[in-house]
């Protein structure tokens, strides 16, 4: 391959993955893209400005407590970024450690965006593109801005832009499908929007990547009776994790309309997205979202222009980080479109939601929470993620939001 060829190669790739910061601290744009409209790119203030000196990144650790797998970054001064890894980690262990880390080790923290670029395209890293790649390194990306905000004593969002809002409110997610009375189920959801002062549910309809006749008989039993018990009030949401066919989901989608029914989430196969279009063009209320199983930013930008989806869901581990969240909030800000990140958790992997949430100036309605009442009240980590008047508040306190009892990493077994 001639040097041309790979000069341009190189930015190709690198143009998918973050523009690079120009000397005078704003966010230089890519003319790669589509022919007249490129990708938008968060604006991102110049590191070098907000920390004077180089930040070394000493090393970076995959560690086991709590039965929980934590990567941590620690700068040369001894200094911390922590994150909670999700469930996919354990097996994607053989990828953090031979294709990501090195691109992040020994370098400067302040150079982010860049490393992140370079984890992704050098050493032809590309060619594992995909949740599992982007996963690793969204996890080492989280637990660096951890880093850097530790290390400004602000939380990570004001390293990032001006925040919008101080909280949010939020829904209860129920993952039932099957097993428990319904009844049983829907009085369970009133008692979670009682105790919390929560508005909003999402339910589970379809099989989960399949729709047998009892999932479909489940679906319209149950979709009428939550409305039944919560009231016309309520908002409910409806996830189908592909169950349906465009046929089968256009079908459960006017049922849902029937029922006021604001979001369907995930009709057909996250594949097919000649399908889902077709759902959402026969749907005149609900709206369709998606798109927590997605990596591709140009992937999410045909998403939302060409109408497959109404609000864009990624997942900020899955999709590479806080940063590439954003960016997706800019591509379904171009197209008139909002967002709403997936993130159904209740312990410290909301911690890079909060950020996001406190800048994304088109965040869309109710954001998920699981709620759990008999639940201990955590003792490794503070603050307690709790829900109070049917709202969240994001934290003040540096980095991330979340703080860990410091004996967690006395007994930690490191993994990598």
């Amino acid at each position: 391959m001639d040097n041309k060829r790979r000069d341009f190669l190189k930015t190709v790739v690198g143009a998918a993955i973050f523009s690079p910061i120009s000397g005078n601290g704003s966010t230089a744009k890519s003319d790669f893209g589509l022919a007249d409209d490129p990708l938008p790119t968060w604006p991102l203030p110049d590191l070098k400005k907000i920390f004077p000196d180089p930040i070394k990144i000493q090393t970076v650790a995959l560690l086991k407590a709590q039965n929980r797998l934590f990567l941590v970054v620690t700068a040369q001064d001894g200094t911390r970024g922590i994150t909670v890894c999700n469930d996919r980690m354990p097996n994607l262990t053989s990828l953090l450690k031979g294709l990501v880390l090195p691109h992040f080790v020994g370098k400067d923290a302040r150079d982010l965006p860049a490393l992140v670029d370079n984890a992704y395209r050098l050493n032809s890293n590309y060619k594992y593109a995909g949740m599992p790649l982007w996963n690793c390194i969204g996890s080492v990306e989280i637990a660096t801005w951890d880093l850097l905000g530790q290390l400004a004593k602000k939380p990570t969002y004001t390293l990032l832009g001006k925040p919008v809002r101080s909280d949010y409110p939020v829904y209860i997610s129920d993952f039932w499908r099957g097993g428990e009375p319904t009844e049983v189920v829907v009085e369970r959801l009133a008692q979670k929007l009682a105790a919390t002062g929560a508005t909003g549910v999402k339910i589970k309809v379809g099989g989960r990547m399949v729709n047998t006749a009892d999932d479909d008989k489940r679906t319209r039993l149950f979709v009428p009776m939550v409305r039944k018990k919560l009231g016309d009030a309520a908002t409910i949401y409806a996830d189908a994790n592909g169950s349906f066919s465009p046929e089968q989901g256009i079908a459960t989608g006017k049922l849902l309309e029937d029922y006021g029914v604001v979001i369907f989430e995930e009709p057909c196969n996250f594949e097919n997205e000649e399908g889902i279009r077709q759902v959402n063009q026969a749907l005149k209320k609900v709206k369709l979202a998606g798109g927590e199983q997605d990596t591709s930013l140009y992937r999410f930008e045909r998403l939302a222009r060409t109408g497959v989806y109404d609000l864009l869901q990624p997942d900020l581990y899955y999709n590479g980080g806080i940063l590439r969240a954003l960016q997706v909030a800019e591509i379904a800000r171009m197209h008139g479109k909002d967002i709403a990140p997936h993130t159904p958790k209740a312990d410290p992997l909301i911690g890079p939601f909060w950020q996001f949430a406190a800048l994304a100036p088109n965040l869309y309605g109710l954001q998920e929470f699981v709620d759990n009442p008999s639940e201990q009240e955590p003792t490794w980590y503070t603050p307690a993620i709790r829900v109070q008047q049917g709202k969240v508040e994001i934290p003040k306190t540096p980095g991330l939001g979340i703080r860990y009892d410091e004996t967690l990493w006395k007994s930690a077994e490191r993994i990598v």
